[in-house]
């Protein structure tokens, strides 16, 4: 991006359109073939090339490859999905493989629970004095399954997901105070806000636990424990498969380390008990 800007003043006409063009939309440059660049600037494709060569890459591949290099797991999805849509396959086979690889997502999140991490992540969550949950974009809805599954276990629990936007998130999270736990769900993508707020939170000396699927996530170093889950996904940007599996297995761990657990249980069930269909025997038949 800075070779681009500062070439673009010494750019002929049709190699400066191609240069305004992809600084203002780098996002959309580095995603387009050379015609769909060329159109889209409205110069040639042989301009287009010109305007790489004259950046100093041997072509647009070139320049292309090394735009997708400043973005890297951001534009992954894309590159991805580009990929997909050019093979030729049926919708069964692409559900298929979609399933298969959920079934290998939950495999590697195996792999990487160590024993260590989930102790203590078990430990953080009973001592407590509340639990703050945060969860944004895609990991919005998995943020409100782990709040949902904390509540039994822990005596306050609270989800900023961002619903009602960052000032609402915020404004939950500068309540936070030393003793409490502050858990952050992300995944490739990662979210900016996510880490912000996680740094907000542990400045105000709240303990942290990261969700997330990579020891080199940016979630990883802010945290006081880190448990991982797997989320590759041959074409959406990622699976959530793993994390929702994690968020299971974590609410059974803590479903056996309370001691009320079954009393809790029982408590529940016959109270919801006149809302649940539990089936009837029928009348018998008449002959």
């Amino acid at each position: 991006m800075a070779r681009m800007a500062r070439a673009q003043d010494d750019l002929p006409g049709a190699l400066a359109k191609v240069g305004d063009w992809a600084l203002a939309y780098p996002f959309r440059t580095a995603t387009l073939k050379i015609d769909e660049l060329a159109e889209a600037a409205g110069v040639s494709v042989a301009s287009v090339n010109r305007y790489a060569r004259a950046l100093g890459f041997a072509g647009f591949p070139d320049f292309r490859a090394e735009l997708l290099r400043a973005y890297d797991s951001t534009f992954a999805p894309v590159e991805k999905l580009r990929a997909a849509v050019s093979r030729e396959t049926t919708h069964a086979q692409i559900m298929r493989e979609s399933l298969e690889t959920a079934a290998a997502n939950v495999a590697r999140t195996l792999d990487r629970l160590q024993p260590g991490p989930c102790e203590a992540a078990v430990t953080l969550i009973l001592e407590a004095r509340r639990v703050f949950v945060v969860g944004l974009g895609g990991s919005a809805f998995t943020a409100g399954l782990l709040a949902d599954a904390l509540e039994p276990h822990v005596d306050m629990v609270r989800e900023s997901t961002g619903f009602g936007g960052s000032e609402r998130v915020i404004r939950r999270l500068l309540r936070v105070r030393p003793g409490d736990l502050v858990i952050g769900l992300s995944v490739p993508r990662y979210s900016r806000r996510t880490v912000d707020f996680l740094h907000l939170t542990k400045e105000r000396g709240a303990k942290i636990m990261a969700l997330t699927d990579s020891p080199a996530s940016p979630l990883v170093p802010l945290a006081d424990v880190a448990l991982l889950a797997g989320s590759d996904h041959g074409i959406l940007h990622g699976s959530h498969i793993g994390m929702v599996a994690l968020i299971e297995g974590l609410a059974a761990a803590l479903t056996r380390a309370n001691r009320d657990a079954v009393g809790m249980a029982a408590d529940v069930t016959e109270h919801i008990l006149p809302y649940l269909h539990v089936g009837e025997t029928p009348p018998p038949r008449r002959r």
